[in-house]
């Protein structure tokens, strides 16, 4: 039978550790991809909705936010999923796998993401009946994308008991190090040099010692080698960002 889920799938009798390290990464591509999704959003919307043709610009903001979230579910097998249903998914598997305590902390912020949505849903499908002025359609569009910024950026405090437990994973760490200038940018504060610090309290050395034996072990020292680089360019000794909430 065809899967439902037009993304990857993870092999039945995958070990915890790998299915750990794949749900995390797969959620952390989506996070990324989710954050994309509202700037595409701030962009677009205010360049096409202006009050002058109603049912094309509903419309063509339906079809904006279906990238985030699903509206139609009447034929799942001819839909594509949006990045937090992808994200969904994967927290799923993540939560399936991991031995973390305080589980709930996640779906709470996935649930709030997924209220977010529906609620301006339930906006736009009364817009068609009765089109507002493109005032309040803009004022609304504006509220969701700053709740949709502020959830995601909770949700990513909420990931830190999983990064602790992949705190050996070699693949999760280079995710973080590789991409850390992208996902400070989207959280406005140099969260994964704090990340790493509370990890790896000893400092560069014991994280370097984790990735080298790492990639080595499996026959990648030459990976190893080329990237090292990039954990000289970590910065350590950063100070607390001014809305952080981690403990």
């Amino acid at each position: 039978m065809r899967s439902l889920h037009p993304w990857p799938l993870f092999p039945s009798n995958l070990e915890p550790p790998a299915a750990r390290s794949l749900s995390l990464q797969f959620a952390m591509q989506e996070f990324v991809a989710c954050f994309k999704i509202v700037a595409q959003i701030r962009e677009q919307v205010p360049k096409l909705i202006r009050g002058e043709e109603p049912l094309k610009e509903i419309g063509f903001l339906s079809k904006e936010l279906e990238k985030f979230l699903l509206f139609s579910l009447d034929n799942p097998f001819a839909q594509k999923g949006g990045s937090l249903d992808k994200l969904c998914f994967y927290c799923d598997m993540l939560l399936q796998a991991s031995r973390v305590n305080g589980q709930e902390a996640v779906g709470m912020q996935l649930e709030y993401l997924r209220n977010e949505m529906l609620a301006t849903r339930a906006k736009i499908f009364t817009w068609k009946r009765k089109y507002p002025p493109s005032s309040i359609v803009l004022t609304e569009i504006d509220r969701l994308c700053d709740a949709l910024v502020e959830g995601l950026r909770d949700f990513f405090e909420a990931l830190f008991p999983y990064f602790e437990e992949a705190r050996s994973d070699e693949n999760i760490l280079f995710y973080l190090i590789e991409q850390r200038r992208v996902l400070n940018k989207l959280l406005e504060c140099p969260k994964v040099e704090q990340l790493l610090s509370r990890l790896y309290p000893s400092g560069p050395a014991h994280l370097r010692a984790i990735l080298c034996e790492g990639y080595t072990r499996r026959g990648f020292s030459d990976f190893y080698a080329k990237h090292e680089s990039l954990i000289d360019s970590i910065e350590w000794t950063v100070g607390p960002c001014a809305s952080s909430t981690m403990h």
